[in-house]
């Protein structure tokens, strides 16, 4: 059984890198890891600070997003992204007829069908919810880029001179939303009302397909632009605000509003003491 749905998951990745996983997921994928996803993030805030714009960065944390992917809507998700159906069978046989017990206090229930969720501690998992998620981005945002930040950028190693990105040649411009690992989510906008028009559509997205947004661990970093005075914001999911903080540990690197590095040096020097004490 391992060894084919390790079979399955090297055709499953090779077909997934062929366009059908969005650029900026990077969890569970070949040559990416999370220091790709920290760099970004740093990036983006300091270009955010470089082009005199604010930046609002929601961490959406999913309630046992694993747990509670249909399965039904994973099946049609794989047809709609080209697999075969043979291959769906085939991937479908090691989730059908699951079974779980609850145990309490030693006594163990009868056991009851597992009917929804991508198996855990299968090597197909991770892959299945990655692919899930990429429909419901895609659902929620339907390739539209009004939200997205646009950063403007040149290749031509003028790194350091910031007038240059303003001339009509040479220059490109890119675009940023959200920042992926597995089920992990940081989305990005440079206005308020987008940040808050962004969390609108990414919540009638989760319903859609089964996940729930926990409110409680949900948080919001505002990044004010240079010389401008921090408010903080206002961001809610169907009417309950989110929580403000002033740093966020994403991907266990320490993101500040201040775009201050100092805070993840000060965690790592504190760490190494106390592993050395010990």
């Amino acid at each position: 059984g391992k060894i084919l749905a390790r079979v399955l998951l090297n055709r499953l990745t090779q077909h997934m890198e062929d366009g059908y996983l969005p650029e900026s997921q990077c969890g569970f994928r070949k040559g990416r890891g999370t220091v790709d996803m920290i760099f970004a993030a740093r990036q983006l805030q300091e270009k955010c600070q470089e082009q005199n714009r604010d930046l609002y960065t929601t961490f959406v944390d999913l309630t046992k997003a694993f747990d509670t992917v249909s399965r039904e809507g994973l099946w049609k998700i794989m047809r709609k992204f080209g697999c075969p159906d043979k291959f769906i069978n085939m991937v479908r046989q090691f989730h059908d007829g699951m079974l779980a017990r609850v145990l309490d206090d030693g006594d163990s229930s009868d056991a009851f069908p597992v009917t929804n969720g991508v198996k855990q501690g299968g090597v197909l998992a991770p892959t299945l919810f990655s692919m899930m998620f990429s429909a419901m981005l895609s659902d929620a945002f339907c390739n539209d880029e009004e939200t997205n930040i646009k950063i403007r950028f040149r290749t031509d190693g003028k790194l350091f001179n910031l007038r240059r990105l303003q001339a009509k040649t040479k220059v490109e411009e890119g675009s940023v939303r959200d920042l992926l690992f597995a089920d992990d989510c940081a989305l990005n906008a440079d206005t308020e009302d987008k940040m808050q028009q962004s969390m609108n559509c990414f919540s009638n997205a989760c319903k859609s397909f089964g996940l729930t947004i926990s409110t409680k661990k949900t948080e919001v970093l505002h990044q004010p632009a240079p010389q401008k005075p921090y408010v903080e914001p206002v961001i809610t999911v169907e009417g309950e605000p989110l929580k403000t903080v002033d740093k966020f540990t994403y991907l266990g690197s320490t993101l500040s509003r201040s775009v201050n590095i100092d805070d993840e040096v000060e965690l790592r020097i504190a760490k190494a003491s106390s592993s050395f004490g010990r």
